[in-house]
């Protein structure tokens, strides 16, 4: 703030402590509220005055017809951080005017506005948010109330749901979470898919969030869910991480043939532990890992027979090891740094680790539409910290571009 705005603030300070005599915090912010809403006010004028293209009291020639027609009947009752101030909504004889600043349905100003819907992304009820506000800013506010803001999200999320995604993604995660929502009064369990991507640029973003069915899906409905990627602008993908979710290679396949899928190790492992002797299981998944995380093809090979050489008393244990071969392959033929990137979906179980916490203790939500509103909130907080690119990118792109030359280099700005 330059130093002449600084002094003039001051001057206002000064003014106020002495002429309002200021004791308590309320009679603060009775002061504070008196200036805001003389601002509002001056500003809402402005605006009446930009719009009817000529001054207040002008005597001059107008361009238009249109002129000022006092103000509304009803006073505007409008909740701030301080607490409530009231202003003149001015009209015009054609009632044209759209005032920006404050609109004709506003009733509380967008500080409270975003931090109402700030609460709601992080998961609370309403009536958590009603007394929160309470407390906060000491105004009594119903669910209701709190419930119509939130509203405004249903557009959002619309748009969001349909907006055009980007040309390229060279990686994406496929995960899923589960959440309850009611169906006809009875609490039932639900899948959340959500879809992130790795853009040309290496910074992330959740391309989108689906609600399954309780009953499960298939390559009808992956092949849905891929088509509309396509549809929303997607020509290309690279590489899809995920776990083993049914009909999920066989629609990407379809929709996406020259994509390469890589089933998530993390999720191996787990399932791996699932079947390990309580005493001991460290050390298999240790000597497991010893296996995916080889420099090489041949040295992952010795790291089985070693593995299984160990383990030769835990047949169904080394079966399964042996199954899962068929998806660790593959890393082996890539560079090592792709393959740190493809061999686990951690970028999205993180993701889906912050969802949850939005998502768990709090019963069944009431409807699909409460459900994604709050998940998408929660998607937005997230990705405003997401500013840094993935690190060590630049080797990254210039091994992906050796690899499949013109699939990356036709989306390079050059």
């Amino acid at each position: 703030m330059k130093k002449k705005e600084l002094d003039i603030y001051d001057k206002i300070v000064k003014l106020m402590i002495e002429n309002d005599k200021l004791v308590t915090s309320k009679d603060v912010n009775n002061a504070l509220n008196m200036i805001q809403q003389k601002i509002y006010q001056s500003m809402l004028e402005g605006e009446l005055t930009h719009h009817l293209e000529y001054e207040k009291n002008s005597k001059e020639e107008k361009e238009t017809e249109n002129r000022r027609n006092g103000y509304s009947s009803k006073n505007k009752k409008l909740r701030t951080n301080n607490g409530e101030i009231t202003i003149s909504m001015p009209r015009d004889r054609d009632g044209s005017f759209e005032p920006i600043i404050i609109s004709k349905r506003q009733r509380v100003l967008n500080d409270m506005d975003d931090s109402i819907i700030c609460m709601y992304a992080k998961g609370m009820s309403l009536s958590d948010i009603t007394d929160i506000i309470k407390q906060t800013y000491k105004i009594e506010v119903s669910t209701s109330f709190v419930s119509t803001i939130v509203k405004q999200v249903t557009t959002d999320l619309e748009e969001w749901n349909n907006r055009p995604l980007k040309s390229f993604y060279p990686f994406i995660y496929v995960d899923c979470l589960y959440t309850y929502v009611k169906e006809e009064l009875i609490s039932v369990k639900r899948p959340v898919y959500v879809i992130i991507g790795i853009d040309i640029t290496g910074h992330k973003e959740v391309i989108g969030i689906w609600l399954g069915d309780s009953n499960g899906e298939g390559a009808y409905f992956w092949r849905q869910i891929f088509e509309e990627l396509k549809y929303r602008g997607v020509e290309d993908i690279l590489y899809v991480s995920m776990d083993g979710l049914n009909g999920l290679t066989e629609s990407i396949g379809e929709v996406y043939p020259r994509a390469q899928t890589q089933r998530c190790i993390v999720h191996l492992t787990r399932n791996l532990y699932g079947i390990c002797p309580k005493k001991g299981a460290k050390e298999i998944i240790s000597d497991f890992k010893k296996i995916y995380t080889s420099s090489n093809l041949e040295q992952g090979l010795l790291e089985l027979e070693n593995f299984k050489i160990k383990n030769q008393d835990k047949k169904k244990i080394i079966d399964k090891v042996e199954e899962y071969m068929e998806y660790i392959k593959p890393l082996f033929e890539l560079p090592q740094e792709i393959r740190k990137i493809i061999y686990t979906t951690n970028p999205i179980e993180s993701v889906n680790s912050a969802l949850r916490k939005v998502t768990r203790g709090k019963g069944s939500f009431p409807n699909e539409e409460a459900l994604m509103k709050v998940l998408f909130l929660r998607i937005q907080d997230l990705e405003k910290k997401w500013i840094k690119g993935m690190r060590g990118w630049n080797i990254v792109l210039q091994q992906l571009v050796e690899l499949h030359k013109e699939r990356i280099t036709k989306y390079l700005k050059i």
